[in-house]
C-alpha cells in the first residue's frame, strides 16, 4: 500500500514537471545528479575493496592462498571503475542513453561473479565454505548509486542479483553443511536469506522512489523560487519605472524607504499604530536653476463640445503620449497635466546647464506633434508655450494621497507666459533666451497683453 501511494506521488510529481515544461531541464539535473552518485560510488567501493582486502590478508592463514582472492578484486575494481568513467562523459551519454544500462549491468555482474567464483573456487580448492560478501553491497549499489533512469531496469537486476545469491547459498553453503529442507530449522536458515534478500530489494525501492520524489519536488520548488525571484525582481523595477515617471528619484526614494520601514516595524509590532506617511514625510527641495514650461491645449473647450468623450480622451491619450516621449528624449521632467494643461521642468532631476535650450526644442517638439495631430485627424488644434527660466520649490504634499507639483515666482511667470502667448509659438522670457547661446531661433517681439501684465 505504501509503496502504491509513493509510485502514485511520484507519477504526479512528473506530471507537473511536464505541465510547466521543465521534463527537459529535469533530465539533465538528473545527469548531474547521477553523475555525482557515481563518483561516490568509485570513491566508497574502492574504499570498500581495499579494507576488505587488507582484512583477509591480515586474518586469513595461510595468507598466500587468498593472494588471488585480493588480485581479483583489485582488478574488478580497476575494470568497474573504467565502465562508470565512460558514464562522466556527459554528451556521449546523453546521445546514447543505452551506454548507462550496458555499464552498469555489466559493472554489477563482474562484482557479483568475482565474489561468488572466489568462494566456489575456495569450496573446490581448499574446502572452505564462505558466505558471501558482497551481496548486501551490491543490491545497495544498484538502486542507489548505478546510473539507470528509470526504476524497472534495477528492479530486475537486483531480482536477478538476489537470485543468484539465493541459488548458491543453497547449493554450496546449505549443501556442505548437508541442510536437510524436511527439517523446519534448516529450512528457516533458506527461507532467511531469502528473507534478506527481498527485504533489501523492497528498501532499494522504496529507497529510489523517495529519492525521485524529494529530488523533483525540490527541483520543482527551486525553479517556483527561482520564478518568484525573477518575478518580483521585474515588478519593482516596473515599479520603480512607474513611480519615477510621477516623481523624481530624489523624492521618490525616501517615500520608498520610509514605506519599506513602515512594512518592517508593522511586522515586528503589529500592535502599534504608526502615524500615516504624510505626517512622517514632506518633501520640498529647492532647485535654483531650471526652465519651466506651460503648454495649453488652444480650442480645448470646444472640441468638448463637439468631439464624444470617448474621441476626446483618445485624442488627448495619444497627444500627451506623443509629448512624453519627447519630454524624454530632451530629459525633461513632466510634472503633470490638467484637462488642456500640460507643463514640466528641465533641470530637475539633474542639473543641467542647457535645460533652457532642451526647453525650447521640447516645446518645438510639441508644436510640430499638434500639427501633426491636427492634420491627420482633420481637428481644429492648436497650442500655446510659455517657456520661463529661474528657481522653484518642488516637493510632494497631502496626507492620504501624495501630490508631486512646483511652486514659485517663476512657476506663474511661466503660466502666464502661456496664457499670453500665440497659438503654434514659443512665449519665452528674456533670462530664458540668454541662457541659450548661438541659437537660430527666429525671435519676434512679445506680445501686447504679456506687455500690459509687465506694466500691471
Amino acid at each position: 500500500m505504501m509503496l502504491h501511494y509513493q509510485f502514485l506521488t511520484e507519477r504526479i510529481i512528473q506530471e507537473k514537471c511536464m505541465e510547466v515544461g521543465l521534463e527537459e531541464e529535469y533530465n539533465s539535473y538528473q545527469m548531474r545528479l547521477r553523475l555525482y552518485y557515481l563518483g561516490v560510488f568509485l570513491f566508497l567501493h574502492w574504499i570498500v575493496v581495499l579494507l576488505h582486502s587488507g582484512f583477509l590478508l591480515a586474518t586469513c592463514d595461510p595468507v598466500d592462498s587468498i593472494y588471488l582472492d585480493v588480485v581479483f578484486y583489485v582488478i574488478a575494481a580497476v575494470i568497474i571503475t573504467g565502465l562508470m568513467y565512460i558514464n562522466l562523459m556527459k554528451e556521449m551519454v546523453q546521445r546514447h542513453s543505452w551506454i548507462m544500462y550496458v555499464t552498469s549491468v555489466v559493472a554489477v555482474l563482474i562484482l557479483v561473479a568475482v565474489d561468488i567464483l572466489n568462494n566456489v573456487y575456495h569450496y573446490h580448492k581448499h574446502d572452505w565454505i564462505t558466505g558471501s560478501f558482497y551481496d548486501t553491497h551490491v543490491i545497495l549499489l544498484i538502486y542507489m548509486f548505478l546510473p539507470i533512469p528509470n526504476i524497472l531496469t534495477p528492479l530486475a537486476l537486483g531480482i536477478v542479483v538476489s537470485s543468484i545469491y539465493v541459488i548458491y547459498y543453497y547449493n554450496y553453503v546449505a549443501s556442505k553443511y548437508k541442510f536437510e529442507m524436511s527439517n523446519k530449522k534448516n529450512a528457516n536458515k533458506v527461507v532467511a536469506d531469502i528473507s534478506h534478500q527481498f527485504c533489501l530489494n523492497v528498501l532499494g525501492i522504496f529507497f529510489r522512489v523517495m529519492r525521485e520524489i524529494l529530488v523533483r519536488s525540490s527541483f520543482l520548488d527551486r525553479h517556483q523560487f527561482v520564478m518568484e525571484d525573477i518575478w518580483l525582481r521585474n515588478a519593482r523595477a516596473q515599479e520603480k519605472v512607474f513611480l519615477h515617471s510621477i516623481l523624481p528619484p530624489q523624492i521618490s526614494q525616501p517615500i520608498q524607504n520610509e514605506i519599506r520601514n513602515r512594512i518592517a516595524l508593522a511586522e515586528k509590532h503589529r500592535n502599534v499604530q504608526f502615524v500615516s506617511i504624510g505626517e512622517r514625510i514632506m518633501s520640498i527641495q529647492s532647485h535654483p536653476d531650471v526652465t519651466i514650461l506651460y503648454a495649453d491645449i488652444v480650442n480645448y473647450t470646444h472640441l468638448t463640445t463637439t468631439l464624444s468623450v470617448k474621441t476626446l480622451v483618445t485624442l488627448l491619450h495619444n497627444l500627451y503620449a506623443r509629448f512624453d516621449k519627447a519630454a524624454s528624449h530632451f530629459t525633461v521632467q513632466r510634472i503633470k497635466f490638467l484637462g488642456d494643461c500640460y507643463y514640466c521642468v528641465a533641470g530637475l532631476i539633474n542639473p543641467d546647464p542647457d535645460h533652457a535650450k532642451w526647453c525650447v526644442e521640447l516645446g518645438l517638439c510639441m508644436i510640430e506633434q499638434i500639427h501633426e495631430v491636427r492634420a491627420s485627424q482633420k481637428v481644429d488644434i492648436n497650442i500655446r508655450v510659455g517657456v520661463h527660466s529661474g528657481g522653484l520649490f518642488a516637493g510632494v504634499l497631502g496626507a492620504t494621497k501624495l501630490q508631486y507639483d512646483i511652486w514659485g515666482t517663476d512657476v506663474v511667470i511661466a503660466n502666464r507666459l502661456e496664457a499670453t502667448g500665440v497659438p503654434g509659438h514659443i512665449h519665452t522670457s528674456e533670462r530664458t533666451l540668454q541662457l541659450i547661446e548661438d541659437h537660430t531661433y527666429t525671435v519676434l517681439p512679445g506680445t501686447v497683453a504679456a506687455k500690459m501684465i509687465l506694466i500691471s
